[in-house]
């Protein structure tokens, strides 16, 4: 594609301005995010970002303005942001927002699905990759196969490491392995989505939390030495567990609870992008078989006091974020199951001994936002074009030099 202009990248107003408002750990990609605007003359800018960044959202809104000509005004999203699923484009829509910059996600809803020009930025954090390849070393032995995940921000940090010790550690082939499910990056995990590993001895997962590793550790719970967190901000590698049974107990319970109720809610949630039309339909289509009666309720934080008021409604199945049955499902008064755990009790679908973390995987099961349908977040009942259709949503400015009647 085009490259950003030298002329931008050695502006020294705008390089003075990063150095001066912004963490010289982070890359929030101003150049970049500068180049696009400029190029297509954005008027009205939508900022959207994870609590954790929301510090340094004041002082993008005034780099974007001083340094973009076209732009009017600015708008920062203030609704939690759980993940990129969350990626506002509807509101951003409805707000008259041409232009949306999403920040500390990879792009798991494609820009060609948003409804107005969409730009996201990952926002990678830096990685002391001497300090990283220094803890492994002293921590495996060369024989040992070993693989490196984390989350987005750190991607380049742990590619660095991979190759420094494929390079100069690892006696075996296939050591300091880079796992990847597409559509994803290299590495890259989500709390619903997380490659297999393959044949490794262990995992060091480089992560400033726990909910990305959960992923990886449901998804892999077959390694024999088990996941390692390496905190970069800590410089701490610590062992991790997983209580893989007990998990596997409390789901097999609620599926079994579920498969007795007279009505079935379903929940499509309305958070950002975290519903997706063509996996609800999916399930529709498997109580419809069974004559199980249901109903559908859009709702964006699905909280146990709010559905415990659905007294009639026997179970839930969820189309928003899996984790929230998996880590908060006993919370609430009736089964609430992930699609997944749907057609597991409704459809003909075995229960399987490795709990599939492919939400968001090209190759994810007919529960996940590519296997539905056949297409990402794809309705065949429901037609979604107009939304992809940007004449339809381009913003109408009043012509500055027009008489006013």
């Amino acid at each position: 594609g085009a490259r950003i202009p030298a002329e931008l990248l050695q502006d020294p107003e705008i390089n003075a301005a990063i150095a001066q408002d912004l963490p010289a750990t982070h890359d929030f990609e101003v150049h970049r995010t500068i180049w696009r605007l400029r190029r297509c003359g954005a008027r009205h800018v939508g900022l959207q970002m994870p609590e954790g960044l929301q510090h340094w959202a004041t002082r993008l809104a005034d780099i974007v303005r001083r340094f973009v000509p076209s732009v009017e005004s600015t708008t920062i999203f203030g609704d939690v942001t759980f993940g990129a699923c969350c990626i506002d484009d509807l509101a951003a829509r409805a707000l008259g927002v041409d232009f949306l910059v999403h920040y500390g996600h990879s792009c798991i809803v494609p820009t060609d699905q948003t409804t107005v020009a969409t730009l996201y930025v990952l926002v990678e954090v830096q990685v002391d990759v001497a300090h990283l390849v220094a803890t492994v070393r002293h921590n495996f032995a060369p024989q040992k196969k070993l693989a490196l995940m984390g989350s987005v921000q750190f991607k380049t940090g742990i590619a660095e490491a991979a190759e420094q010790l494929r390079r100069e550690f690892f006696a075996e082939a296939g050591s300091a392995s880079v796992p990847q499910v597409k559509p994803l990056g290299v590495g890259e995990t989500l709390g619903c989505t997380s490659p297999a590993v393959g044949d490794v001895d262990a995992v060091v997962f480089v992560c400033d939390g726990r909910f990305h590793l959960e992923s990886a550790m449901i998804q892999n719970p077959h390694v024999p030495d088990g996941f390692f967190r390496y905190d970069p901000g800590e410089f701490k590698l610590t062992r991790e567990g997983f209580a893989h049974g007990q998990m596997h107990k409390i789901r097999r319970a609620a599926i079994e609870a579920a498969k007795g109720a007279s009505m079935v809610g379903l929940i499509l949630g309305t958070l950002g992008r975290q519903g997706s039309p063509g996996v609800l339909e999916e399930v529709e289509r498997l109580l419809d078989r069974r004559g199980t009666p249901h109903l559908t309720l859009l709702v964006s934080e699905i909280s146990p006091e709010r559905l415990a008021l659905f007294r009639d409604v026997g179970a839930w199945v969820q189309v928003a974020c899996p984790r929230l049955s998996l880590d908060w499902g006993e919370a609430y008064s009736a089964p609430l199951l992930t699609p997944y755990e749907a057609h597991v009790a409704f459809g003909d679908t075995a229960y399987q001994d490795v709990y599939p973390m492919d939400y968001y995987s090209n190759r994810g099961g007919p529960w996940s936002n590519y296997g539905a349908h056949n297409g990402h977040g794809g309705s065949l009942g429901k037609k979604f074009s107009h939304l992809r259709n940007r004449k339809y949503s381009s913003i109408e400015y009043e012509d500055p030099e027009a008489p006013v009647h």
